[in-house]
């Protein structure tokens, strides 16, 4: 109860950026680090945002899959012995990451104290490892489905491998606002970050 109370007691500092957490799934605004003008060394605290909406889709797909593979388990439907086998892949394993995703992201909204985007962190982490099990099984679904055992591995490589090329091009494209940017604002069209204010909330 001390703790409960001493948190909720927590409150902004005079000009300090806070944040809502309907914000942080969909990375809505980021955190500024250091540096308010075109002549300073910035560095701002923002979500991959190909890595964060890939995850929040997962969530939604994972929802839905999940509900139909549920169904049809339960009603006795005859599968595959592979697919039987990526079902409970899914449900159990993608359940459990489900459930920490919940846990550690709903109880912010109940909370009275100071909120800042790293309390999503925890969440994300979680988000992210339901994604992998998500686009494991779908990938290993399509192939089963669409082609031969040969052919089949040739499309879960490619899609994996599509999936990991497109994370690690949008870490390439926005590795400035971590390692640090200078010369003009992203509002600046003359900036080499403005292409990648993909929201107006995003204040670098």
């Amino acid at each position: 109860m001390v703790m409960i109370r001493g948190n909720n007691g927590l409150k902004p500092k005079d000009n300090e950026f806070t944040s809502k957490p309907w914000h942080w799934p969909i990375n809505y605004q980021g955190l500024r680090f250091s540096g308010i003008n075109d002549t300073d060394f910035r560095v701002y605290l923002l979500g991959n945002p190909v890595v964060w909406w890939l995850n929040l889709l997962s969530i939604a797909l994972y929802l839905l899959l999940g509900s139909i593979m549920a169904v049809a388990v339960q009603r006795g439907a005859r599968l595959p012995a592979e697919i039987e086998g990526l079902s409970q892949v899914l449900l159990q394993g993608g359940g459990q990451l489900l459930l920490g995703w919940m846990l550690h992201y709903f109880p912010f909204f109940l909370m009275g104290r100071i909120l800042y985007f790293h309390h999503y962190f925890p969440a994300m982490l979680f988000s992210s490892m339901l994604t992998g099990i998500l686009w494991d099984t779908l990938l290993r679904l399509c192939a089963w489905s669409l082609a031969s055992s040969s052919l089949a591995r040739g499309i879960y490589a490619v899609g994996l491998l599509s999936l990991l090329l497109g994370t690690a091009y949008s870490f390439y494209l926005f590795h400035p606002l971590a390692y640090g940017m200078v010369g003009p604002l992203a509002q600046d069209p003359r900036s080499p970050m403005a292409g990648l204010r993909w929201l107006e909330s995003w204040d670098f």
